[in-house]
């Protein structure tokens, strides 16, 4: 059966997209667009601004606990403190712990816009261990029928197949890719070379006291040998670091004509501090966070820390999750759900604060609609509302009785 065969077969089980999609495909493995180990030398290891972007989300998204919740009677969830779940997160595998695993898992999706995470374990049993997998080492396996067959992993020649199943890929929207998501590095690419490139510039300036050296000068023309010995002993006797400050001998008319930069030609410092703002706006990084004082974003760490958790970490943690909850929750049982702890944030204890406040002032409501509003679970008998008074429930609040002459002056009633 050929290509074309095949794509009759399930013409009718496909949605109008899928078969479009499917349409372009050659029946190889579809290559990632991009190359991950240009991104990652370029942008992640030589350029300080994107390494600690990257480094930032990272680690503030791995520094967040999980929770397992399993589904009670109506709305009600039990959280569970002890379940094998729960223990496979705390030890992935016998290389990481959970706070590594999802640094590395987070960076990665950073880094390439893709991030795959492998499940280990037997075929009728429960998965005993979770690896992050380099993105530029995994291909993606399309097919006719569901969009995607599998993923192959690729590495010195070693091709390792792996089943659609077994295999969680997070990726970024790109919107011009059906396999791929699309890299924050990618995006903020020229912007990433002209910070490198200055960062060389200012390198090979330092070196040379942050100014052209200048020049020599003579009222007459030197023979060539004369020029050639002149630029040897200049190479040899005051190029370089440890040449530093050596003062010039100079004879037979020589003269020595300082060079200069002007403040103008010195705007370069002002271009790369914009280059450092934009590849922070491009990762929705606060710069302050990252030590850029001078290009403040808030009025204060606090303000920007808050941002930074509410705009870019939790965002990033609602996918994490929800990936989590269609992929790897399902295989230990129904009825449970994964949920990352916001209450040890400490950026947003003062929101939170906030929130146990209004709740605990809002008097229609039950003792268990409270807790499920500050993320705790409902106790046996708190479906009642409490008084504020007395902190009775008010279905045991004293009734009056129509047309009590002390209605109208309740100050003065005794019961």
């Amino acid at each position: 059966m050929n290509f074309l065969d095949r794509i009759r077969q399930f013409m009718t089980k496909q949605s109008a997209v899928t078969r479009a999609i499917v349409l372009l495909w050659d029946g190889n493995p579809v290559w990632t667009p991009r190359n991950f180990g240009d991104l990652a030398k370029e942008g992640f290891e030589a350029n300080v601004t994107v390494y600690a972007c990257v480094m930032e989300i990272a680690r503030s998204a791995a520094g967040i606990p999980w929770l397992l919740y399993r589904k009670g009677r109506g709305k009600r969830q039990i959280e569970i403190e002890e379940h094998p779940l729960l223990t496979l997160l705390r030890r992935p595998n016998p290389w990481q712990g959970q706070s590594a695993f999802f640094e590395a898992a987070t960076a990665f999706l950073m880094l390439s816009g893709n991030s795959y995470i492998e499940r280990v374990g037997p075929q009728r049993g429960l998965p005993r261990e979770l690896y992050t997998l380099r993105p530029d080492r995994v291909k993606v396996l399309p097919d006719i029928k569901n969009m995607i067959a599998g993923y192959r992993y690729e590495v010195g020649g070693q091709k390792q197949d792996f089943e659609r199943e077994t295999v969680l890929h997070m990726k970024l929207f790109s919107a011009l890719d059906d396999w791929y998501g699309l890299s924050p590095i990618a995006v903020a690419g020229r912007t990433v070379d002209s910070d490198n490139e200055a960062l060389k510039w200012n390198y090979a300036l330092l070196k040379n006291s942050a100014r052209p050296p200048g020049g020599l000068s003579t009222a007459g023309n030197l023979t060539s040998d004369q020029f050639d010995k002149l630029k040897r002993q200049i190479e040899e006797k005051f190029v370089g670091p440890d040449n530093a400050g050596r003062p010039l001998l100079l004879e037979a008319g020589l003269d020595w004509k300082s060079f200069a930069i002007s403040p103008a030609d010195m705007d370069w410092l002002e271009g790369r501090k914009m280059s450092r703002i934009e590849i922070c706006n491009v990762f929705q990084v606060p710069p302050e966070l990252i030590g850029i004082q001078d290009q403040k974003t808030y009025s204060n760490y606090q303000e920007a820390r808050k941002a930074f958790y509410t705009e870019t970490v939790l965002p990033l943690m609602d996918r994490l999750r929800d990936d989590l909850n269609n992929w790897l929750v399902p295989v230990f049982g129904d009825n449970m759900t994964l949920e990352y702890d916001k209450d040890e944030i400490e950026a947003l204890q003062e929101d939170r604060g906030k929130v146990w406040t209004r709740v605990q002032n809002a008097n229609w409501l039950t003792v268990n609609e409270k807790r499920a509003a500050t993320g705790y679970e409902e106790v046996d008998g708190g479906d009642v509302v409490l008084v504020p008074a007395t902190l009775v429930p008010l279905q045991g609040a004293i009734q009056l009785p129509q047309g009590d002459p002390n209605l109208a002056n309740p100050q003065n009633a005794t019961y």
